[in-house]
């Protein structure tokens, strides 16, 4: 194994860890159109996102033969109860020759101080396509557990207008409330066991104000039933944890949600897809994103059909009584 140091990143480092995170995001993210260029045009938003994190002394940098060859910044903060670091896809870079070893050097001596601080939880974003330094996380003991995504909204989408589509209005609140319990406890059941946020009406009344929901309706029924939505808008500002960009469609609040019953060949994602790519389009938005659990069966392959998967965040759990041995 070579010799590597590990010690502070410095204000007069920052040049050389953009110039090799840039490097490192063009081999693996340069041959989608999805994904956004103007992190690796632009590197005035990665300078200020090591600065800010050079300050608060949570940036280690990568050194061999006294040459800076990565670097890795964090976050702290509370997650799902519990104290938790974050390794943002902006605050990790190693070169390519160094690439096993030298993430493991560095993650060698961040994560000893988290555990000394009794962070158990450990999530960290990578390039999707770096096989890689994923082969060498999941050896580590981390798992997939969200991806990023992004396509162009397809004006050629071309799918049968099987079901009604409608933009939500006040009148559909109660409906769309049902719903989005109802994909509430789809999140919290196997396999995916995600605690959400429950709705209040007037939070879905809120939503249907200031957001875009999509609902999707089957006529069949004497009162015609509410079977899924989609919601839809668009972001204010460049984001640089989703790397999503200002102007860019954003599949959120409440995501996209289809009843178990019109899954399956219906073509009812695709029409609430294809609804969500029109209203971007009309709006002048150039760019989607959406994130997935990998977990959710459902979505994994769906949203894989349509968007390019760019960022794949992954997580491990220390034993939590690691520190109580002696």
């Amino acid at each position: 194994m070579k010799n590597y140091i590990v010690d502070d990143l410095s204000e007069s480092d920052i040049g050389g860890a953009v110039e090799i995170w840039v490097d490192q995001n063009r081999r693996y993210c340069g041959n989608s159109a999805a994904f956004p260029d103007l992190w690796r045009n632009n590197t005035g938003g990665i300078v200020g996102f090591l600065q800010a994190r050079i300050q608060r002394k949570a940036a280690r940098a990568l050194r061999h033969d006294h040459n800076l060859c990565g670097y890795l910044t964090y976050d702290k903060f509370p997650f799902n109860g519990e104290m938790s670091s974050f390794v943002p896809a902006l605050a990790h870079a190693v070169v390519e020759e160094h690439k096993e070893e030298g993430y493991l050097a560095l993650y060698r001596s961040v994560s000893q101080e988290w555990v000394d601080q009794n962070i158990f939880n450990h999530m960290w974003t990578i390039n999707y396509n770096d096989l890689k330094l994923r082969a060498a996380l999941y050896d580590l003991g981390f798992g997939s557990y969200l991806i990023d995504a992004f396509a162009c909204p397809d004006d050629k989408m071309d799918c049968a207008d099987s079901f009604v589509i409608t933009r939500a209005s006040e009148s559909d609140a109660g409906a769309l409330f049902e719903l989005i319990e109802e994909s509430r406890l789809y999140y919290r059941a196997t396999p995916i066991f995600l605690n959400r946020e429950p709705y209040q009406i007037d939070d879905v009344k809120k939503l249907i104000g200031e957001s875009n929901v999509f609902m999707a309706w089957d006529e069949a029924w004497d009162d015609k039933k509410a079977i899924g939505f989609i919601n839809v808008s668009v972001s204010q500002e460049n984001n640089n944890i989703d790397m999503s960009l200002e102007n860019h469609g954003l599949l959120d609040e409440i995501g996209a949600y289809i009843q178990p019953g019109y899954r399956g060949g219906k073509g009812l994602g695709k029409q609430l897809l294809k609804k969500a790519f029109e209203y971007c389009r009309n709006s002048g938005v150039s760019r989607v994103h959406v994130d997935f659990e990998t977990a959710n069966p459902f979505a994994n392959k769906f949203w894989r059909k349509y968007f390019d998967p760019m960022l794949l965040s992954v997580r491990r759990t220390i034993n939590k009584n690691v520190n109580s041995i002696n």
